[in-house]
């Protein structure tokens, strides 16, 4: 371990992590070079916990948090953080709905107090709720052209059946936004939880003084009974290789994703998957597949590879944008590639490269208030435990070549997987 690293470690294991009466947990890292403050936090009521017909609530909802609380207008939030040089948002994704907050530390009370009142008592002013309303349209307008979000979206549909909460992407689609009520809102948010919110607090405070804010503002929060679960079924196997094409008129490339079941941030193979991903298609010009099928042979604008692990098992996917014309040009050289990698597992060079990226990138995540507190969110969500950046580069480092390519050889299949391709109509 550096000692760079070791500092960072050490910071984030002195880490005050105090628990509220009412479940709230609280993760707190005094930083005393900077005289700000971050706050990171999340309540884990998501997408995940709505209704099918309501696609998009959860995001609607988190990002309504802001628009009124308490007995504070938006212009007046805005005014009072601006005012101090502040800021504090909320927004609401997959399985968690997050807010943040920043300051100098002298003004934590302040931001405190406002996330408390936007947490406990938002207000969804009608006016505010229809502009808000608005603005979610117009991106999802925007989406409806664009081939990348496309794509996403219908492979989600192709892989998982319609009750399945990853069938679709979170930010919703026209029609159901256009659908939410303000009532939904109000619902959907007496959903959250004391017992199901966290909150680290980094910068030049005093843990101490910390809680007590904490204890101040948050303490009395209570609701009935136990936060909801949302549950998770196993997705169905992909058997032979479903495919989709989103025809969009007027476009000059095509999005292709090729995808199969993966694992979540629970499962045994989480960072061998890591590694051999990193290995794949994320590093340098997009791993193996950027090198092979975008720099060798020139069939894509871009290509990598992503793997969605997190609560739940999301899609292991490669990805690339090309010219329509090279679409089965490109997608042939992906499923090689893939192939080959699930035959033969990294180089040498390839897992010592992967190796020194993922252990400096996470010291360089350190480097921030924001990145040391979504740091200690992430260690809460997962269950990891305080000394966890002290024990990763071990973890990471330990991943050898056999474990590559035993992880490569169980996800990795060249027979079952699913592929969408978004962008002009094929040429007949």
């Amino acid at each position: 371990m550096t000692t760079m690293h070791a500092n960072r470690a050490d910071t984030i294991a002195t880490a005050v992590r105090h628990v509220l009466p009412n479940g709230i947990v609280t993760l707190i890292q005094r930083n005393p070079h900077t005289p700000t403050v971050s706050v990171r936090g999340e309540v884990r009521i998501g997408a995940v916990n709505e209704p099918v017909e309501k696609n998009g609530l959860a995001a609607f909802v988190g990002a309504a948090l802001i628009r009124g609380a308490g007995a504070r207008t938006f212009q007046e939030i805005v005014a009072m953080t601006e005012g101090v040089g502040a800021s504090v948002n909320a927004g609401g994704g997959t399985h968690i709905s997050g807010f943040t907050g920043r300051a100098l530390s002298e003004d934590l009370p302040l931001i405190v107090e406002i996330l408390a009142d936007m947490l406990r008592a938002p207000t969804f002013p009608v006016e505010e709720i229809e502009r808000l309303r608005g603005q979610f349209l117009m991106t999802l307008r925007e989406y409806e052209q664009d081939t990348r979000m496309r794509a996403s979206r219908a492979l989600r549909a192709l892989m998982f059946p319609p009750s399945h909460p990853y069938s679709r992407l979170s930010s919703g689609t026209i029609e159901t936004v256009s659908a939410i009520t303000r009532d939904d809102l109000a619902a959907f948010h007496h959903l959250y939880h004391p017992a199901a919110t966290t909150m680290a607090v980094v910068g030049d405070v005093e843990p101490a003084h910390v809680i007590t804010i904490i204890e101040q503002y948050f303490g009395t929060w209570q609701s009935p009974g136990a936060p909801p679960h949302a549950s998770l079924p196993r997705p169905t196997p992909l058997p032979g290789r479903p495919r989709a094409h989103v025809a969009l008129e007027g476009k000059s490339q095509t999005d292709i994703i090729w995808a199969v079941h993966g694992l979540d941030r629970a499962s045994p193979d989480y960072y061998a998957a890591s590694v051999a991903n990193m290995i794949l298609g994320r590093i340098g010009m997009g791993g193996r597949l950027g090198e092979r099928v975008r720099e060798e042979y020139g069939l894509a604008y871009y290509c990598g590879s992503s793997l969605d692990a997190d609560l739940g098992a999301g899609p292991w996917a490669a990805l690339a944008g090309v010219n329509p014309a090279h679409v089965e040009q490109a997608l042939d050289a992906i499923v090689r590639e893939i192939e080959r990698f699930a035959a033969e597992g990294p180089t040498p060079r390839e897992l010592a490269d992967a190796h020194d990226y993922m252990t400096g990138s996470m010291v360089i995540g350190l480097e921030t208030n924001d990145g040391i507190a979504g740091t200690l969110l992430g260690i809460e969500r997962y269950h990891l435990g305080l000394d966890y950046i002290a024990r990763y580069p071990a973890i990471i480092r330990s991943i050898d070549h056999d474990q590559v390519l035993a992880v490569a050889r169980k996800y990795l299949s060249v027979t079952d997987y699913a592929v969408v391709t978004a962008g002009p109509p094929p040429v007949a």
